[in-house]
């Protein structure tokens, strides 16, 4: 007996109907729906301050850290410098610095340190950085163009158990 080819299920898709409608990769109809939307990335206790760690949604790689002021934040998966990966790095305060040549960047992208680099470059350079927010234990963020939407994504009326961030 054979496992169904899940790859020729999804071309079989695009042949009937012109797009894969199961992707949620970016550009694709799924992936363009999905990125207008918070989207819950992680419980908020498995993140302790001080703390970085790999993201992974919608076929895209990002960093995801909790400065040692308790912020979390959701910043572009490889620093622009070397390709080293963020989530690697250390976190300083409300930052995070690259492990591999030291640059530093602030949660909002902004690069504020370079050793060893000509003094005035750090400010040329951003990478990217994603809103981020918790709520009841979990950490949301917004992957999708221009603002994000009214937060929080599912407002609960005040109740008696629940524990809000």
């Amino acid at each position: 007996m054979s496992v169904p080819d899940r790859q020729a299920d999804r071309s079989g898709t695009e042949e009937r109907y012109g797009v894969d409608l199961t992707s949620t990769r970016p550009g694709t109809p799924g992936g363009v729906f999905l990125r207008r939307f918070w989207l819950a990335v992680g419980r908020s206790e498995d993140l302790p301050p001080g703390h970085a760690r790999p993201l992974r949604i919608m076929s895209e790689d990002y960093a995801l850290y909790r400065g040692e002021g308790g912020r979390v934040q959701v910043l572009a998966h490889r620093c622009p410098h070397r390709g080293a990966p963020m989530h690697l790095g250390c976190v300083e305060g409300d930052d995070i610095r690259c492990v591999y040549h030291g640059w530093k960047f602030a949660a909002d992208g902004r690069c504020l340190e370079q050793p060893a680099e000509d003094p005035g470059f750090a400010h040329k350079v951003r990478i990217d950085s994603r809103p981020t927010r918790e709520y009841t234990g979990l950490i949301f963020a917004y992957f999708g163009e221009g603002e994000p939407p009214e937060f929080p994504p599912y407002p609960l009326p005040p109740q008696e158990g629940l524990i809000e961030a």
